[in-house]
């Protein structure tokens, strides 16, 4: 329910906010507005989820959904558009972002069957991304019903609204879980020990690297940027980005299957690389249907990486420790991501071609650090 949510707000919410009367520079920047307060709720997550309670700080997280589609489906201009962004219960990445991850991190983690935790996330991956797809492709209800692309804020405003509903429903299935997602050892908050700590900020660290470079190229920047540069793809892009999510869907599994046999820091790093080489020429190449060609390339790569890092962390600190490991790595992803959308909103004052170039050389330089660094140390567990 949450990521068919992200799916469609994804696509629409840099040109809702177009037509809401903020300029493309405002909008970048508010953009890294709502994944900063997203990481603000990280920090309270892996502070205090695992003793309030798994299920209710997931049930509170929807709630938070329900509000800010209900305020951004009202909002009158864009200044009143920037408190729902303030919530940090909206996606502009298109993806999972939001403090649900690290409380369902931890979930998936604790309930896998042994030897199973890798293919465990790979599923969990599945279910959401496939739905994101389906997100994607409802974008463009509002291009059907209306009969051409809108060019207003107002035929967008029910998909906030239905964003609204979906938050509700989330909170009732959060509530329905069964008790066995809760941590039992709640008496007292343990720290991370000394080598879980070493291992997760240095994690934490360069995941940050990753996720700035990715903020500079959010999935609403890119819906923007494919608007502005080709407008052949206005009518297309729902059907662009759900070819996209099913691809980057239908790479989990894969990923899982990669990582079994070959490791999970190899299968992370060596599917990476060539996707943020797709990422870099996108801009650079000829025409609408090249650089359409390498977005859907980077995107049946780029997120094989997604459950063999969760697998990897996992196994690489105790099962009390994780929801704190998780909300540590998952902050300093959101903190450097939220970044990228400020300094994106900079440099395509240059061209709108800088964020591509940048965020891809970003990453490669992420990867090959990442292998360098945790090569050596073995997950206990796959």
């Amino acid at each position: 329910m949450r990521t068919f949510g992200y799916g469609f707000s994804g696509v629409l919410l840099g040109v809702y906010l177009i037509f809401l009367g903020g300029g493309d520079t405002a909008v970048f920047a508010s953009l890294g507005l709502s994944l900063a307060s997203g990481a603000v709720l990280n920090i309270v997550v892996g502070r205090y989820g695992d003793r309030f309670g798994r299920r209710r700080s997931m049930a509170l997280f929807g709630g938070l959904m329900a509000v800010a589609g209900t305020v951004l489906a009202v909002a009158p201009d864009f200044t009143w558009a920037l408190l729902a962004l303030a919530m940090g219960a909206l996606s502009p990445t298109g993806t999972e972002v939001s403090p649900f991850l690290s409380v369902e991190q931890s979930i998936v983690a604790d309930v896998a069957p042994a030897g199973k935790r890798t293919r465990a996330y790979a599923t969990y991956n599945l279910a959401g991304s496939l739905a994101a797809a389906a997100g994607a492709l409802a974008s463009g209800l509002p291009t059907l019903l209306h009969g051409a692309a809108p060019v207003t804020a107002e035929p967008l405003r029910p998909m906030f609204l239905f964003y609204a509903l979906l938050g509700i429903v989330a909170i009732a299935l959060a509530l329905s879980l069964p008790a066995s997602v809760e941590l039992q050892r709640t008496g007292t908050r343990r720290p991370l020990t000394a080598a879980s700590r070493s291992r997760v900020t240095r994690m934490a660290s360069l995941f940050a690297v990753d996720s700035f470079a990715g903020g500079l190229v959010v999935q609403s920047f890119i819906a923007l940027w494919f608007y502005r540069t080709y407008p052949e793809s206005r009518a297309v892009l729902p059907a662009v980005f759900f070819l996209a999510g099913v691809l980057s869907a239908f790479s989990f599994p894969i990923a899982a299957r990669l990582g079994e046999r070959f490791g999970l820091l190899e299968t992370m790093v060596f599917s990476h690389i060539p996707s943020s080489v797709c990422l870099i020429l996108m801009p650079l190449l000829p025409g609408f249907l090249p650089a359409l060609a390498a977005f859907l390339v980077r995107m049946s790569l780029s997120q094989m990486d997604v459950p063999t890092r969760q697998a990897y962390l996992a196994g690489i600190v105790g099962p009390e420790e994780r929801t704190a490991a998780n909300a540590v790595t998952n902050t300093a992803r959101t903190v450097s991501q939220a970044a990228g959308p400020f300094t994106a909103s900079a440099l395509v004052a240059v061209a709108l071609s800088v964020p591509f170039i940048l965020g891809g050389s970003l990453k490669i330089v992420y990867d090959l650090s990442m292998y360098s660094t945790f090569r050596k140390i073995r997950p206990d567990g796959l």
